[in-house]
């Protein structure tokens, strides 16, 4: 990747703030469509808007993976393997994207749950609407193959303002591990967790 690292917040291509995160960007090759997955892009927090924008850094990056893809003549790439040596500008770019995806829940209200406290690129605190005592914890895991994973936690606390310093006082040991989840299935886990996003 770009030995400049990505900011985690730009615009998005609707003109609203756009978080960084990834998706799959769809190109035109010589022998046909091609797909490049994985690709980081600045999207909105809207679930209306389809609109998205890359950064300059990545767009003359995604040239030169088409060239590669026409050479070799595939029609799918991941982003990140042609970038095995890891400079650092690479992980840089890996904390500003766990960093935007984190920050994209700030304020956010599901129908059972509320975000009660984000600290983008480290933690993301969930309040049930149904028992205030009970708190949801997502957090990104250190770099692991299969790509960016977070670990979803519960915990009880009587806190009735969660900040973070009352965040600290209580991890690590109250919480109780529910799972991992890659970056792509956070989003539909809430969502099956908590209900719709209001």
């Amino acid at each position: 990747m770009s030995k400049e690292s990505l900011s985690p917040v730009d615009q998005c291509g609707c003109g609203d703030i756009g978080y960084l995160t990834s998706r799959t960007i769809t190109i035109p090759l010589a022998h046909g469509l091609g797909k490049i997955h994985h690709v980081p892009v600045y999207s909105c927090n809207s679930s209306w808007c389809d609109e998205y924008s890359i950064p300059s850094s990545i767009s003359s990056q995604l040239d030169e993976l088409a060239d590669k893809m026409e050479a070799q003549n595939i029609t799918t790439l991941d982003f990140s393997n042609p970038f095995s040596e890891k400079e650092q500008g690479e992980e840089d770019n890996l904390s500003s994207l766990i960093e935007g995806f984190t920050w994209k829940f700030n304020n956010r209200t599901y129908e059972d749950a509320q975000v009660v406290l984000v600290v983008p690129g480290e933690i993301v605190v969930l309040q049930s609407l149904i028992d205030p005592s009970e708190y949801y914890t997502l957090k990104p895991l250190e770099d692991n193959k299969e790509g960016i994973i977070f670990s979803f936690g519960k915990l009880y606390t009587e806190i009735k303002e969660m900040t973070y310093e009352e965040y600290l006082s209580l991890e690590p040991t109250f919480t109780k591990e529910l799972g991992t989840l890659k970056m792509d299935e956070v989003e539909d886990t809430l969502i099956e967790e908590f209900g719709e996003i209001v």
